[in-house]
């Protein structure tokens, strides 16, 4: 179409993972026009730089004639001649096997607009630009199926190649549909009036019906939650693979990444392993994101700069909150009783509890800096940076139980949820900073500055010990079992002596990947990457380290350590084990069971 900016994509190659995108520029009033490329895509914050998959950019116009392309920045192309039109043609490189990226194999491609589709960046600041997209299923793809939550406008046979043709309003919807092209297994359910797609890559022995099954108390908690979904349809699209993980929020759908053999097979009737109930909580997770964050949003990210980072504070919000439903929902839907829910309570403080950062950084800092630190970490991030996902989520716990002490259990969460939605994500408004603080004193005439100041503007800990008696439970605390010890429950068998590192064999001892501030190996003078070799007079490995630390009768221990092919003898404190790992029990069954529930007083 003469005044729409058109894109056709197709699988050029799929042993060099090549797209081939053809991008026509409409004429204009523009003698020169800019391409340029996101560096990011939203829901994941970091700078990803994308362009560097870009390849063979040229331009002609429409009587054949090369137009100069000059690259001016990491993402941004000048093309000259522009007024009458063009057309660009470029190559992306598809092999980031994630949910953020593009790739394209044997079995499948994927991609997201992010990664693939040039911005013109003056029609953009010219006015909203229809956009028509081709994508192609050809001879190397004839067998795959389409996946995406584009509205389909037309297929078209040609030359055997299937041309899937959508149209969108602008390039902020362009980016916002993912698209899955493969062998693929689908299903398709209902549920409150909207329709949902469930796709897996690859044929499999996953019970899909099951897994759908299951997912729908999911969708229709969060659907009820805020008064319905404005969408007629969602997809979750789900690219399996051998240890991958991961889920990527957009309005109308979700990309996910997931084990295959993590998911239950159509023999596996009866049983729900912890590895799917993590499915189904990142399924919860993502689907709770198509109000949370997709709509609901700061105010920097209503249009957002998707050349540069776009700083905010409000990812305890956004991320917390949603880490809290994820697996709430999972209980008020019984999909989990609520003893595992309890579990996954402690696994989360004990989670936190591990993490010394949150003595140095404030819950706003770690969303702040989550472009240079959260999406970076190393070996002694956890020394010095806390998740706004994992104390997010204890936050709006905490939140959750304050306003109910507050208001005599006539508010939740559920309720400021739902003003959230219609103050703000209806209205396509951003929030303020202070929203919260904003939205309790106005509609719930509650001041919760005194309890927010504390949580998310300092390190301190919060009193989740007092504050969960009035939910039924009780915090009890321990130390660790094992090395993979992740708490949630009680254990008798527990370690006696502190070490302060994580471990693996190597060669003749264990290397250490990780330290903790002020633990006894880090007085001892060892350092990251260093190899213990023995503790006393005998060799360690990961099986014997541990036992023969807590067999340790003295005040300290001579230890062994190879750094950089020199031999290190140092000395490592007795001490006991630190009480850093949480369990939940349930003390009044039928005060938890009503406020999973969201039980609140009318």
């Amino acid at each position: 179409m003469a005044n729409m900016l058109t894109y056709h994509i197709v699988p050029e190659n799929l042993a060099e993972h090549v797209f081939n995108v053809k991008l026509s520029v409409p004429a204009s009033k523009h003698k020169v026009i800019h391409l340029t490329l996101p560096a990011w895509i939203p829901g994941s914050y970091m700078i990803r730089d994308f362009s560097k998959n870009i390849h063979s950019i040229e331009a002609a116009s429409p009587s054949k004639e090369i137009s100069p392309v000059r690259q001016v920045d990491k993402q941004t192309w000048r093309v000259e001649n522009a007024a009458l039109g063009l057309e660009v043609t470029y190559q992306v490189y598809a092999f980031d096997l994630s949910v953020r990226g593009a790739y394209l194999f044997d079995e499948y491609a994927f991609f997201n607009g992010t990664s693939t589709f040039l911005e013109v960046m003056e029609f953009t600041e010219d006015s909203a630009t229809p956009i028509l997209v081709n994508i192609v299923n050809n001879q190397l793809a004839r067998n795959w199926h389409l996946c995406t939550s584009f509205t389909k406008q037309s297929v078209v046979e040609h030359n055997g190649d299937a041309i899937h043709t959508f149209i969108c309003k602008d390039y902020q919807e362009l980016i916002d549909h993912p698209v899955l092209m493969g062998v693929v297994d689908k299903h398709t359910f209902e549920v409150s009036g909207v329709r949902f797609h469930f796709v897996l890559s690859g044929n499999n022995e996953t019970d899909l019906e099951r897994i759908c099954n299951d997912l729908k108390p999911l969708c229709k908690h969060h659907l009820d939650l805020f008064g319905g979904l404005p969408e007629k349809d969602y997809w979750f699209m789900t690219l399996l693979c051998e240890d991958g993980f991961g889920g990527l929020e957009h309005r109308a759908s979700t990309a996910l990444m997931f084990p295959r053999f993590h998911l239950p097979m159509r023999s596996e009737t009866d049983v729900i392993p912890e590895q799917y109930q993590q499915f189904l909580s990142l399924c919860s997770h993502e689907l709770f994101h198509a109000w949370n964050v997709k709509r609901i949003k700061p105010e920097v990210m209503i249009s957002p700069d998707l050349r540069s980072e776009q700083y905010m504070e409000q990812l305890w919000i956004y991320e917390g909150f949603t880490s809290l439903y994820d697996d709430l929902t999972l209980a008020r839907t019984k999909i989990i009783n609520p003893q595992r829910y309890a579990e996954i309570l402690g696994e989360n403080v004990t989670r936190l509890n591990r993490t010394q950062g949150r003595h140095k950084q404030t819950i706003t800092q770690s969303s702040f800096d989550a472009w240079t630190k959260f999406y970076k970490q190393d070996a002694g991030s956890h020394n010095h940076i806390v998740s706004y996902y994992n104390k997010g989520a204890i936050i709006a716990l905490a939140l959750d139980i304050t306003l109910r002490q507050l208001s005599n259990n006539r508010y939740s969460i559920d309720q400021l949820m739902q003003l959230l939605w219609s103050n703000y994500g209806i209205k396509n408004i951003g929030t303020p900073n202070d929203v919260i603080q904003t939205l309790c004193k106005t509609h719930f005439n509650i001041d919760i500055s005194a309890f927010l100041d504390i949580a998310i503007y300092t390190t301190m800990d919060l009193p989740l010990d007092t504050m969960v008696q009035t939910i039924g439970l009780k915090l009890n605390l321990r130390s660790r079992a094992s090395a993979d010890d992740k708490g949630g429950k009680a254990n008798k068998e527990t370690m006696k002596h502190a070490f302060g590192a994580t471990y693996k064999d190597q060669g003749s001892g264990v290397v250490l990947q990780s330290m903790h501030d002020g633990s006894p190996i880090v007085q001892a003078g060892a350092q990251i990457g260093d190899v213990m070799i023995a503790l006393g007079h005998w060799q360690v490995n990961a099986g014997n380290l541990q036992r023969l630390l807590d067999n340790q009768q003295t005040s300290k221990v001579d230890i062994t350590l190879l750094r950089q092919g020199r031999i290190i003898r140092s000395s490592l404190p007795i001490a006991p084990a630190i009480n850093d790992t949480a369990y939940f029990t349930i003390e009044n069954a039928k005060v938890f069971d009503a406020w999973i529930s969201g039980t609140v007083s009318q």
